[in-house]
C-alpha cells in the first residue's frame, strides 16, 4: 500500500474512534430526565415526602396506596405521580390531601372515588361477591397443579409393583459383590 493511503486510513480511523468515545461521553449526560412534566410537579417544592408526614400524611399515602391511577399504567396514585409524567395523579392526590385536610374520613373519601370513578378506582378489588373468585382461584389452580405433578409422577403406581424382586442365590450374591468390588477399585481415586 501507498504509504500516503495508509496514513490516511490512520487518520480516518483514529478519527472514527475519537467520535464515538465522544458519544459515549456525551450521551448519558443527554439521557437523563429533568424530573417530570406532569401539571402537579412544582420543582421549587422541597423534597422529602413532606406531605406524608404526621397523622394526614399517613392516611394520605394509605388512600395514594389503594387508588389505581386512571391514566392507563396500572400503578397506584403515589407511584404513578412520581415516577411517570401523569396530570391525573397529582390532582387526585391534591383531592385526597384537601379532603384530608378538611377532616373527612378515610371511608368518605373513598366513597366519594367510588361515586366518581366505581370500585375500579380500587388497586385490589373489594373481597366479596363475585370477586372472591379472582383471590381464591390462583390458590385452588396452585393446590390442583401440585397434586396433578404428585400423581403424574407416582404414576399412580408403587415401585415395588412395578419389578417384581426375586430371591438371589448365595453364588449370584457373591459375584455381584466382586463385581462392585472391582468397580470400587477401578473408580478409586490415584492417590
Amino acid at each position: 500500500m501507498p504509504e500516503a493511503l495508509t496514513m490516511n486510513m490512520t487518520t480516518i480511523r483514529s478519527g472514527f474512534f475519537m467520535v464515538a468515545a465522544m458519544g459515549l461521553i456525551v450521551a448519558p449526560a443527554g439521557a437523563q430526565s429533568t424530573g417530570p412534566t406532569h401539571s402537579g410537579f412544582d420543582p421549587s417544592a422541597p423534597m422529602g415526602g413532606h406531605l406524608h408526614e404526621g397523622e394526614v400524611g399517613k392516611k394520605l399515602m394509605a388512600l395514594e396506596s389503594a387508588f389505581k391511577c386512571n391514566c392507563g399504567c396500572g400503578l397506584d396514585v403515589h407511584t404513578c405521580q412520581f415516577q411517570m409524567q401523569c396530570g391525573t395523579s397529582p390532582v387526585w392526590s391534591v383531592r385526597i390531601r384537601e379532603s384530608l385536610e378538611r377532616g373527612e374520613t378515610v371511608e368518605a373519601i373513598e366513597a366519594s372515588f367510588v361515586a366518581d370513578f366505581g370500585k375500579a378506582v380500587f388497586l385490589a378489588p373489594p373481597a366479596e361477591g363475585f370477586n372472591l373468585v379472582g383471590y381464591l382461584l390462583p390458590v385452588f389452580a396452585i393446590l390442583t397443579a401440585g397434586m396433578l405433578i404428585g400423581v403424574l409422577t407416582r404414576g399412580g403406581m408403587r415401585r415395588e409393583d412395578l419389578v417384581p424382586v426375586e430371591n438371589v442365590s448365595e453364588d449370584e450374591a457373591e459375584k455381584l459383590r466382586e463385581a462392585m468390588k472391582k468397580l470400587d477399585e477401578s473408580e478409586s481415586p490415584d492417590w
